[in-house]
């Protein structure tokens, strides 16, 4: 019900915009969602591998120019996967004194999204311009090879901040998205290791680049005789 009226939302608010012109985007996005925290007190002799999560994004969006200013509403498909956070214990080999090093807790993870940014953007100069706006996600589905708690909460709100260069019908733009609200959710069973109260952090911290393309007003029409 409630994916429903999200996306509801976004047709509403396309509607209120419906002067504007309508376009397709696509956007490579490098995140850290996935990582674990929180193990500091709880594995000895731990190092950690941090590793950035890579995604793409596909969607659609309108956009009303109002000369100086824009806003453009989008609804965005988003698949992320990482596998960014490997704890390792180094360990004696009886009387050894080379160390071995054992993997106990590498973390891997998938997702699929819904997004939904509401974008205001003020054209600086030329071609040039920024934009900022608040972002609207639901979480479609999730997989991890940990044994996670459940997600109770799919919704996130985050704030974007970009700037992009428009020529003609085709866009460049880099992204900053921030969660406004944390989500992390417990480990309970990482690979046969007790992590005990760690937990996989998935707050949106994520830098996009995306490039998007102005559908002509008369693709559709039929031409006259």
């Amino acid at each position: 019900m409630k994916i429903r009226a999200f996306i509801l939302f976004y047709f509403i608010t396309s509607s209120v915009l419906a002067q504007g012109n309508l376009g397709i985007n696509f956007g490579l996005n490098d995140d850290n969602f996935g990582s674990i925290k929180n193990i500091d007190n709880k594995i000895d002799n731990y190092n950690i591998d941090i590793k950035n999560s890579t995604g793409f994004q596909i969607g659609v969006f309108t956009e009303i120019d109002l000369i100086t200013f824009y806003i453009r509403p989008e609804l965005n498909l988003i698949f992320s996967k990482s596998k960014n956070a490997s704890a390792y214990s180094n360990q004696s080999n009886g009387s050894s004194i080379l160390n071995q090093s054992i993997n106990i807790a590498e973390h891997s993870f998938k997702s699929t999204d819904i997004q939904v940014p509401i974008i205001f953007g003020y054209k600086v100069f030329g071609p040039i311009s920024l934009f900022a706006g608040p972002t609207f996600k639901y979480s479609l589905s999730s997989s991890s090879n940990f044994d996670l708690e459940d997600i109770n909460d799919k919704y996130t709100l985050s704030i974007l901040l970009g700037a992009r260069v428009k020529v003609r019908s085709i866009s460049l733009g880099l992204r900053y998205e921030r969660g406004l609200n944390s989500n992390e959710v417990l480990i309970v069973n990482a690979n046969g290791v007790d992590l005990n109260e760690a937990n996989v952090d998935l707050t949106t911290n994520k830098l996009s680049l995306n490039i998007s393309y102005d559908i002509p007003y008369n693709l559709f029409n039929k031409k006259k005789n």
